[in-house]
């Protein structure tokens, strides 16, 4: 991966710039661990209400989070 710094004039980097590839392949990879963390929340979630701590969501509370 070939990475880029951009400083400003006192020396302070300000972005960092990368080939679209390498972007291409960091979008890919959070997308893959967000989706990961929307599933391991949930499964956390079902636990919770299984163990009576948590109160199931009605279905219309489900559809309105979408």
């Amino acid at each position: 991966m070939n990475i880029q710094f951009l400083a400003n004039n006192q020396g302070k980097i300000t972005a960092v710039q990368l080939p679209i590839k390498d972007w291409k392949e960091l979008e890919r990879k959070a997308e893959a661990y967000d989706l990961a963390a929307s599933i391991r929340t949930g499964l956390k979630e079902v636990e919770l209400i299984e163990k009576g701590e948590v109160k199931p969501k009605s279905l219309e509370d489900l559809l309105n989070e979408l």
